[in-house]
């Protein structure tokens, strides 16, 4: 009983020496004068960290001259990632019984035509789906879509990095390509788009 009472005592020493010593090393809080004080530092409370990004260190409120660095992405964040529609499923037919005459397929530079007009409209949505602008995001964003016979668009999937499809963009792709008519076809047919990043 008495090596447990001792070892109680022992234990309640070594944490109250643990708790004196890190009071010891604690940075002493600086005294500013009224007349040295700058505006109040709002401290934030940390935030949970997206995942996979990571921030480098920003400039501090010593050193405002340091620029922004871009953001440090991980494997993850660089994963391609394909949202949309299924466009392997077949399109859904309503067959005419009249005769009239049959439309013929689209060519691709008709289609080319109509989805070249709205391309830049598409790489603003791919721009604004970085990090930041500084942040080189390396790969492929490609756009795949069906055109129905009645020439409107059914159906939109975007494959890319994962960092672009968490920041919007499968859904600023979509608007854009759904609202493109095409000229009335024989058939639909599913078209596939890729872009670099640079």
């Amino acid at each position: 009983m008495k090596g447990f009472f001792l070892g109680l005592v022992v234990a309640g020493l070594a944490v109250g020496g643990y708790f004196y010593w890190q009071r010891l090393h604690a940075p002493a809080p600086a005294t500013v004068s009224a007349t040295d004080a700058g505006p109040p530092v709002v401290t934030k409370k940390p935030r949970k960290r997206n995942r996979g990004a990571m921030r480098v260190a920003r400039g501090s409120a010593e050193s405002p001259a340091v620029a922004d660095e871009p953001v440090r992405l991980s494997a993850a964040d660089l994963h391609t990632v394909a949202q949309g529609e299924d466009l392997s499923r077949p399109d859904i037919l309503r067959l005419d019984m009249s005769n009239d005459k049959e439309l013929p397929e689209l060519s691709q530079d008709q289609i080319d035509e109509r989805f070249r007009a709205r391309e830049a409209d598409i790489l603003e949505c791919i721009s604004k789906a970085r990090p930041d602008p500084e942040t080189y995001v390396p790969g492929r964003v490609t756009v795949k879509f069906r055109i129905q016979r009645a020439g409107t668009v059914r159906g939109v999937r975007v494959e890319a990095p994962a960092i672009l499809q968490q920041n919007g963009l499968y859904g600023c792709i979509k608007s854009v390509v759904g609202g493109i008519r095409f000229p009335a076809a024989g058939t639909s047919q599913i078209l596939s788009y890729p872009f670099t990043l640079s």
